[in-house]
């Protein structure tokens, strides 16, 4: 459902468990990716479904705090955890991959019903009983970090 807010219709709304973070934006996410490596896993206590936008796109309010860690690409990710209920709010990828972005996970968007993701990572570590669901139409055995950057430069033309 769409949200009035200063004018301007919010496409998408959402924010952490407790309500002390939150997110609007205007616009539907570049990218949905299902990660299925063992450190979002580990980070999320499932797989992880990230929406990917670039910073400008969405607003924010509330504080979190950070975790950094070592993604398979061998680069630092930042991830970010609202300071009350703990939720994983958003993560930055490594700025030598995909600087300026930002995956917000599809858990925590008011409209999560609406949005699937098109692309998976790292089956390779997939949990054998998730099974691929029809919406996914690209599969990488590994991060397939140049697909998605392909991925989201198409996407830029199209905002």
């Amino acid at each position: 459902m769409d949200r009035k807010i200063k004018g301007f219709i919010m496409k998408h709304t959402g924010g952490c468990l407790c309500g002390q973070y939150s997110f609007e934006t205007e616009l539907d996410p570049m990218l949905i990716i299902q990660c299925n490596c063992t450190k979002c896993r580990k980070l999320s206590g499932s797989y992880q479904i990230g929406c990917l936008y670039s910073l400008e796109e969405i607003q924010e309010k509330g504080d979190t705090n950070t975790y950094e860690f070592e993604g398979g690409s061998g680069f630092i990710n930042t991830v970010h955890f609202c300071v009350q209920c703990h939720v994983r709010c958003k993560t930055h990828p490594a700025p030598e991959i995909m600087e300026g972005m930002v995956g917000i996970p599809l858990g925590i968007f008011d409209t999560a019903k609406n949005l699937s993701p098109k692309a998976e990572i790292w089956t390779s570590e997939k949990l054998p009983f998730l099974k691929t669901d029809d919406c996914v139409s690209e599969s990488f055995e590994d991060s397939g970090i140049a697909e998605r950057l392909t991925a989201l430069l198409e996407n830029l033309d199209n905002r």
